[in-house]
């Protein structure tokens, strides 16, 4: 059985060279490759079923990759990411030019996290680089922790399935927060609640 933190290595070298991974996070696992790369994620929305339309959401080691990848982080985005983040909690912003179609759903938004893992944060540390974080699950149906329905559905459509110990985590996926208009709205309510986000002082709707 793989682990994330003994297989460090194994998954750089796998991410770097256009493979797709199955990994664990501080929420659900991930079909994650590098977001750099169009032929990967198109293999992942063909292995999910995706529309392109729905975009694919994206994990970073640290805020500089905010700025990265993303137009006029303000000062609302600033507040949250510095008080939830690493954590539950995604951003979506305006992307730049040169970020994949694939990524944004042929918009112009990037939904941006950073996970609350510090083996995930080590392997995009290294390779400098975003990831997708989509769920690992087929379109249509609910994502799974269990490690049989993973094996089910995509042990033979990735090239490797590494496991999380979600005995005593919470299965929420993350808050999705869309920061692109002039107000805040909420986009889905998951591991980070509405009242957290508005302890902040920040309006949302």
């Amino acid at each position: 059985m793989f682990s994330l933190g003994k297989s460090k290595n194994i998954i750089t070298n796998l991410l770097s060279n256009g493979g797709v991974v199955v990994l664990p996070t501080d929420t659900i696992y991930s079909l994650s490759c590098l977001i750099t790369m169009d032929k990967s994620l198109k293999r992942i929305l063909e292995i999910k079923g995706r529309d392109i339309s729905k975009g694919i959401p994206v994990l970073i080691p640290h805020k500089d990759y905010f700025y990265k990848y993303a137009e006029n982080i303000n000062s609302a985005c600033d507040l949250l990411i510095d008080t939830f983040m690493p954590g539950g909690l995604t951003l979506i912003v305006r992307k730049k030019p040169f970020v994949s179609n694939i990524i944004s759903g042929n918009t112009d938004n990037i939904a941006i996290r950073i996970p609350d893992d510090p083996n995930l944060i080590k392997i995009m540390s290294t390779i400098k680089s975003g990831i997708t974080g989509t769920s690992a699950n087929i379109s249509g149906k609910e994502h799974s922790l269990l490690e049989e329905n993973l094996v089910k559905d995509l042990g033979e459509k990735v090239d490797m399935i590494v496991f999380g110990d979600y005995k005593n985590k919470s299965n929420n996926p993350s808050t999705i927060l869309d920061m692109t208009a002039n107000k805040i709205n909420v986009i889905r309510e998951g591991k980070i609640t509405i009242n957290d986000i508005k302890n902040t002082g920040l309006e949302v709707q």
